[in-house]
């Protein structure tokens, strides 16, 4: 027995199916922005929504896609900066767990806690000024 998808039909339809449909699709279209309606409606990205609108015989303007595009970069861009920044190298970490003396745990981050060294030291001094 076939397995019942959840994914409207329309958003599992190859570029030559949708195409057949978009005529039909821009007459009924009310919106404000054909391309992010397009892209809504069948589950395509934006820059596969401009080249079938195209292909349909709508006119999209270059301007529209060149920023579409330059949106998509600055993202890509974006998650790379992204990456670079949330990972710490192993052997920061590997100094930073040498200043402990005692390492309750890790945060979500990677970054040790717990008893540092030099906190220790702190309380063995403080310990004996008062016997003295």
């Amino acid at each position: 027995m076939k397995k019942n998808s959840n994914t409207p039909k329309r958003k599992r339809l190859n570029r030559e199916q949708r195409i057949s449909m978009t005529k039909n699709w821009i007459k009924t279209y009310n919106g404000k922005n054909i391309v992010k309606g397009y892209s809504n409606w069948f589950g395509v990205d934006l820059l596969c929504a401009i080249a079938e609108l195209r292909m349909a015989g709508e006119t999209i303007s270059v301007d529209y896609e060149e920023r579409v595009k330059k949106s998509y970069q600055d993202k890509i861009n974006q998650r790379k900066l992204n990456k670079e920044n949330s990972e710490f190298e192993p052997e920061l970490i590997n100094e930073l767990d040498e200043d402990f003396e005692f390492i309750a745990g890790y945060t979500s981050n990677g970054m040790p806690y717990g008893i540092r060294k030099d906190e220790l030291m702190e309380d063995e001094s403080t310990k004996t000024q008062h016997y003295i």
